[in-house]
């Protein structure tokens, strides 16, 4: 199961995927995402969380430009909330090299950190480890 993300530029901005063989989401994103493609996005990973039952997300975000501060006030309050409520539990997040980017992932981290299981990592491979870290402990 997967789906593309646009922006309102028309331009793939995150495609997300169930990777049944790695039991995860990942999330692939590249450019820049507005407020409201990610809203779309969210939505539509919300549903994927629960159709799939999969408490594991690779987001791979290390291609992305810019923050996305402007969406983290929707992001806490009605995005984790919702994912969570899916099933969501372990959530690897690789950052950009954009500092912007980074900022706004290390302050997501650091406004959900007691809720769900957040970590931040400048690989994916490393973000692969954690998360198969993690389904060791809960096999």
């Amino acid at each position: 199961m997967k789906f593309d993300t646009k922006n309102n530029l028309d331009r793939v901005i995150c495609k997300t995927e169930f990777q049944e063989q790695n039991n995860w989401i990942f999330c692939d994103w590249e450019g820049y995402a507005n407020v409201d493609a990610i809203k779309k996005w969210g939505l539509d990973f919300a549903d994927l969380i629960k159709k799939t039952k999969c408490p594991y997300l690779l987001n791979d975000d290390s291609k992305s430009t810019g923050p996305w501060t402007q969406a983290m006030d929707w992001i806490e309050s009605v995005l984790i909330p919702k994912v969570m409520d899916a099933g969501l539990k372990y959530y690897a997040h690789v950052v950009s090299a954009n500092t912007f980017s980074e900022m706004s992932a290390k302050e997501l981290n650091m406004n959900i950190g007691g809720v769900l299981e957040m970590a931040t990592f400048k690989t994916v491979d490393d973000a692969k480890k954690w998360l198969k870290e993690k389904q060791s402990v809960n096999a």
